[in-house]
């Protein structure tokens, strides 16, 4: 029988140790000695040690004790607010953000970057380049408008109409050792619609959304999927290019969007639409947004789906009235949770 082996180098088996214990006190909030030992499979000595060690650097903070149970009360951990910081960048159009963002995905800090030139990459590091004199990041984020494959995503370059690539995530992390993650500016924003309704609505389950965000924009349509909290990528991260779909006499759905059109044809068209997607995915929302939307048509459009699709089908019609925020809480988020995976343990078979 061939088993799989944790294993760690010894010079970093103490940070792969602590990158464990931070990751449990990030997703719990505050924790115990024995359940942080408990989560991590980490001996309560070494755990007990590591957290001397953190509390002496300010890293975090005694809670307070739990009620006892007949025994020694438990104290409880939780990191300092203050002390570790993640940068995110919402990039759409010719527009760019950073947020300054806490442990908890909290956005401490929003600022607009100028990027001269389209020069997206150039605004981010001289902004990181002052936030790192300040303070210690943890994990950089980044929305992008693309299609996001590695450390880069694909752009359409306006001029010959081909895609090109920009490998923004692995410059920015040779450049400051810290982990980066990239998502596409749509799926950040689903993602982040989805984050604020689940802590609007507390019965819902952000592990368990199951949702489609639909974006008009200037004629055109694009949309970002979650399946059981996760982002559909597709195979080659295409996917949401709802532009594309054939529509009325053999046009696609921008070029429809693109026209002049009433009321009752723009309806039918977001419904024909909504019904692909159901027939697909099974969405149990679908949300609309975007500076284009027709949003005196909302109304018309679930009224549309009743008739139309079976129960079973019919999903929850939603409106997200800021995009922007929406974008900015899921790159907020994304980017919290990459905080604290600079070291790892590896998984290595054994040789045969």
């Amino acid at each position: 029988m061939h088993m799989d082996t944790l294993t760690a180098r010894p010079k970093v088996l103490k940070q792969a140790n602590l990158s464990l214990i931070r990751k449990v006190l990030k997703a719990k909030g505050t924790a115990t000695r024995a359940e942080i030992a408990y989560e991590t499979k980490i001996s309560s000595t070494t755990v007990r040690s590591l957290l001397s060690e953190m509390m002496q650097n300010g890293e975090i903070e005694s809670i307070g004790y739990d009620e006892s149970s007949g025994g020694r009360k438990a104290e409880r951990y939780g990191f300092r607010p203050h002390r570790y910081y993640g940068a995110a960048f919402c990039i759409t159009g010719d527009q760019i953000y950073g947020l300054l963002i806490n442990v908890c995905g909290e956005i401490v800090e929003k600022t607009r970057l100028e990027a001269a030139n389209g020069d997206f990459e150039s605004a981010v590091t001289a902004w990181l380049d002052e936030q790192v004199k300040k303070r210690e990041l943890k994990s950089i984020g980044i929305g992008v408008p693309g299609a996001v494959e590695g450390g880069g995503y694909w752009r359409t370059n306006e001029t010959d109409g081909k895609l090109y690539k920009i490998n923004i995530g692995d410059n920015l992390e040779k450049r400051y050792k810290i982990p980066v993650v990239l998502e596409n500016d749509l799926n950040a924003t689903a993602f982040g619609f989805g984050r604020c309704y689940a802590k609007e609505f507390l019965c819902e389950n952000p592990n368990n959304v199951n949702m489609a965000f639909l974006y008009f924009e200037k004629g055109c349509v694009s949309a970002g999927f979650i399946s059981g909290g996760r982002v559909v990528r597709g195979n080659n991260n295409f996917a949401g290019e709802l532009g594309l779909l054939p529509m009325e006499h053999g046009k696609t759905l921008d070029a429809c969007m693109a026209e002049p059109m009433e009321a009752v044809r723009y309806v039918n068209l977001v419904v024909q639409v909504i019904s692909f997607i159901c027939g697909i995915l099974n969405p149990q929302y679908v949300v609309l947004g975007g500076p284009s939307l027709r949003k005196n048509c909302i109304g018309p459009v679930g009224d549309g789906l009743s008739a139309f699709l079976p129960k079973h089908l019919l999903p929850e019609i939603l409106y997200s009235p800021d995009v922007w925020q929406d974008y900015f809480d899921g790159m907020a988020s994304l980017t919290a949770g990459k905080m604290f995976d600079e070291v790892q343990f590896i998984k290595e078979q054994p040789c045969l």
